[in-house]
């Protein structure tokens, strides 16, 4: 039985911003802050499962992740590159979470995020079929990554036959487990 194991990055740090009233500026500056922020290292569950392999993202808080909970080699690729956040150039001042619901609301309609998605899908494509080479090695691997790619990653998983839980926001430092059987 072949095993994919997804584990989004150890909670971060830098909160949200809670200034009140913020600028699309304050959001480019906080992704920056968040980007770079540590991570709130805690025990993660791994299913007490021999994992074989370990990919992770090359950000930070992906890489740091992966080493408290891997101890072996990690292979660190831009394959597993968070989506960006959606931004808006815009000199209104608004809360954050309305921020964060506009984000929501123009993104199937904005060609540059649409473009980011369909980035991140082809990214997700090439890791899977390097995976699926490498496989015969390889029966347990690991992607530790973020919330964004775990989606796009899950319903990929699927398309190829893998089974695994539902989520809509994954959380942090917790394993979501794919399986496929042979044959």
């Amino acid at each position: 039985m072949k095993q994919i194991g997804l584990v989004r990055h150890h909670r971060v740090t830098e909160g949200y911003p809670t200034k009140g009233w913020i600028s699309a500026a304050d959001i480019e500056a906080w992704i920056e802050r968040y980007d770079v922020s540590t991570i709130d290292v805690q025990p993660v569950e791994l299913g007490n499962i021999d994992w074989t392999i370990c990919y992770a993202s090359s950000m930070p808080r992906a890489v740091q992740t992966a080493e408290s909970v891997y101890g072996k080699d990690i292979i660190v690729t831009d394959l597993l590159r968070e989506v960006p956040f959606p931004t808006i150039r815009s000199r209104i001042r608004l809360p954050f979470l309305a921020w964060a619901l506009i984000g929501r609301l123009v993104a199937p309609f904005s060609k540059r995020i649409q473009a980011e998605i369909k980035d991140a899908n082809e990214r997700i494509a090439v890791l899977l079929n390097q995976l699926t080479f490498e496989q015969q090695e390889h029966e347990r691997v690991l992607l530790v990554g973020h919330g964004g790619m775990m989606i796009l990653m899950r319903t990929a998983l699927k398309k190829r036959g893998y089974v695994g839980p539902r989520f809509g926001h994954p959380r942090n430092g917790m394993l979501y487990l794919f399986e496929k059987r042979e044959g």
